[in-house]
């Protein structure tokens, strides 16, 4: 229960703790709903209880999977961590007020009529869970209780939801011997790449609003079991760059530096580069998300955004022993790692500067600089973007870690290695399904066809090249010569 039992991530330091779990208990969100009764007559839903689904009436199935197995934190402790922000408060709701699964985010609030009353509350939604029902005893004449059912999620429908939809939630509620009620809540329920980073309740009546920091959410995304990880390991290997990875075996920083940078320089070869699309098709004013693609999606593409870099770099770096974690301030993602593992020291990358080297534009473009003289190699050129954005997240971390000590609220230092040890797992790879084919397509290209394929784009790359070479026009006297060798 998001607004009721809060997931609160204490401010990073230098050595940020683990995003902590809790089950603060909160005022809970309204939303509009349809009532009935699953009795004969149709009447309004007593005002009995309520139903709740957080955050803000919003499904999102990677927080869903992602905390699936989360650990939860002692309430009290954790708020104890939390840094004092101006205009926030949090109410914390004893335990003994809960029912069912403190953990729940689909739950009903409901006045105990009399002491010993049983209650029977089941939730339906069969596009994302089988009915989930439980059953107790509110033991106190008068008390508020929040009574929610483990619900059966299912998991891999889940993780197959690739646009947002209207779905309906059914609450089925029984108090003693009353007839059972029934309310509706219409929810959106999320594609799987929208991650929630923040969540704002409403204003109290005192203006005074309780926000919870979530954008350790993004941790799920970093998947170092993508199939496709192994694949880039091995063209790293291939390239000759690194002869194997040994995380932190070798002992110094340059061997760790070494193995990040033929990761880096096998992104630069497959065409990575950066993409600053990460809008929304649904917008949630108190639960602001960002679409984040997953590792595959990235290379389909060949475009990664801020967050998308970071969770693709940091996914084949925890694969190799690694030991890294994700810089978040407002507006922008960026990773960073350790260098050695007693975490004693760490560096940042800028994963924005990622595709300054192409290899394919390199290559394309081979003649054209070889005319102008521009004899830089592609192993140069990703080298020295590597360096680059070595030296400017290194640069940016410093300054971010010293906001996120200072508990400035947005910034967040999130340890992959502690999010896994709080049980934040990464959201599985799920193959896409098969797309509809267009009439006269073929299911699956053979090899000849492929071959064509390229022999044609080659050509067409080709004439390109000469219509450039062409057009320039440039005076031999302009040209730059290669160097003589020194003898």
């Amino acid at each position: 229960m998001l607004s009721r039992f809060a997931i609160i991530v204490a401010a990073a330091s230098f050595f940020a703790p683990a995003p902590a779990l809790t089950n603060h208990a909160l005022a809970a969100d309204t939303g509009a709903t349809t009532r009935g009764t699953t009795g004969e007559t149709d009447r309004a839903k007593s005002d009995a209880w309520t139903c709740h689904v957080d955050p803000a009436n919003q499904l999102y199935p990677s927080m869903i999977i992602a905390m699936a197995t989360a650990k939860a934190g002692d309430a009290r402790e954790e708020l104890s961590e939390l840094p004092m922000i101006e205009q926030i408060k949090i109410e914390i709701k004893t335990i003994e007020q809960t029912l069912g699964d403190p953990e729940g985010w689909l739950y009903v609030m409901v006045k105990a009529p009399k002491a010993d009353t049983p209650i029977k509350v089941t939730i339906e939604c069969p596009d994302v869970m089988e009915p989930s029902t439980f059953k107790g005893v509110l033991s106190t004449e008068g008390a508020t209780y929040g009574v929610a059912p483990k619900i059966r999620w299912k998991y891999k429908d889940l993780a197959r939801v690739r646009q947002p939809l209207p779905v309906n939630v059914v609450f089925k509620v029984k108090l003693g011997d009353a007839e059972t009620e029934e309310d509706v809540q219409v929810c959106t329920l999320h594609t799987i790449n929208d991650c929630p980073y923040l969540h704002l309740s409403p204003p109290d009546e005192k203006g005074e609003m309780i926000a919870h920091n979530i954008s350790f959410l993004f941790a799920a995304y970093v998947n170092e079991d993508h199939p496709w990880v192994d694949q880039i390991l091995k063209q790293a290997i291939d390239s000759r760059t690194v002869e194997n990875f040994i995380g932190y075996q070798g002992g110094s920083v340059d061997e760790v530096l070494k193995q990040v940078y033929a990761v880096w320089n096998v992104l630069q070869q497959r065409g990575i580069t950066y993409s600053d699309i990460s809008r929304v098709s649904t917008r949630e004013g108190r639960v602001p998300s960002q679409h984040v693609r997953f590792l595959d999606e990235s290379f389909d593409m060949k475009q990664a955004n801020c967050v998308d870099g970071s969770v693709l770099l940091a996914s084949v770096l925890r694969k190799i022993g690694i030991d890294t974690f994700l810089m978040l301030t407002p507006k922008h993602c960026y990773i960073g790692f350790f260098t050695d593992a007693n975490r004693e020291h760490m560096v940042g990358l800028e994963t924005t500067m990622m595709g300054q080297a192409r290899k394919e534009e390199f290559e394309r473009t081979k003649k054209l600089r070889a005319l102008l003289g521009d004899e830089t190699t592609f192993d140069q050129a990703s080298f020295a973007s590597f360096d680059g954005a070595l030296d400017t997240g290194t640069k940016n971390l410093e300054a971010d870690i010293q906001k996120a000590i200072a508990g400035e609220f947005q910034y967040l230092q999130v340890l992959i290695k502690d999010a896994r040890e709080q049980g934040i797992r990464p959201i599985p790879y799920v193959r896409p399904e098969q797309k509809e084919l267009l009439p006269g397509m073929p299911a699956e290209l053979t090899p000849e066809q492929r071959a064509e394929i390229e022999r044609k784009a080659e050509e067409a790359r080709q004439e390109e090249l000469r219509r450039q070479l062409q057009d320039l026009h440039i005076p031999k006297d302009k040209v730059r010569k290669t160097p003589a060798k020194k003898e």
